[in-house]
C-alpha cells in the first residue's frame, strides 16, 4: 500500500515544501511586519545576532512540523508525515539559505553565496526588503513579477 501511494506522499512533501514559501510570505508581510513586529524587529538590525527573538517563528513552524510527524508515525497517517517532512525540509532550507547565506549567521556562508548566481539573486532581492522595510516578503525563491528585482540583477532573456 505504501509503495502504491509513494507518488502521492512525494507530491504532498513537495507541495508542502513549495507551499510553505507562500505561507511564509504571508506570515512575513501580515504577521511579522504587523502585530508581531516586536518579535521580528531584531531581525532588521544592521547586523543579526546568532540568536534572535525572530527565531521564535522558526520554532513555531518546527512545532507544527513535529506534531504532523508524530501524527504520521503514531497513527500511521502517511499524508501527515509527508506534510511534516515537507515543513521540516523547508525549515532546513530556510535555515541554511536565509540565515547562513543571506544574513551570514551561524556558519557565515554569505561570501560563498555571493559567488553563486541563484544565491546572489536571493541576497540582492532580500536586501531590497531590508533597505525599504517592505516588499519582497519571500525567503527561498525569487518570483519575478511579485518581487522587486534590484538593478544589479540582469533580466534573463
Amino acid at each position: 500500500m505504501i509503495m502504491e501511494n509513494i507518488l502521492e506522499y512525494a507530491g504532498v512533501f513537495l507541495a508542502t515544501f513549495v507551499g510553505m514559501e507562500f505561507v511564509a510570505r504571508g506570515m512575513h508581510k501580515y504577521v511579522m511586519h504587523g502585530f508581531m513586529w516586536s518579535v521580528h524587529q531584531d531581525h532588521h538590525r544592521e547586523r543579526q545576532a546568532e540568536i534572535e527573538k525572530n527565531d521564535l517563528f522558526g520554532l513555531l513552524f518546527a512545532g507544527v512540523a513535529i506534531l504532523l510527524i508524530f501524527q504520521g508515525i503514531l497513527h500511521g497517517n502517511l499524508l501527515a508525515l509527508s506534510a511534516g517532512l515537507g515543513l521540516t525540509g523547508y525549515g532546513v532550507a530556510y535555515f541554511f539559505v536565509h540565515d547562513m547565506i543571506i544574513h551570514d549567521r551561524h556558519l557565515h556562508l554569505r561570501s560563498w553565496g555571493t559567488r553563486h548566481s541563484p544565491f546572489r539573486e536571493l541576497i540582492l532581492v532580500h536586501e531590497v526588503h531590508h533597505a525599504e522595510g517592505e516588499g519582497n516578503w519571500g525567503f527561498l525563491f525569487v518570483i519575478r513579477g511579485l518581487d522587486k528585482i534590484p538593478p544589479e540583477i540582469q533580466v534573463k532573456k
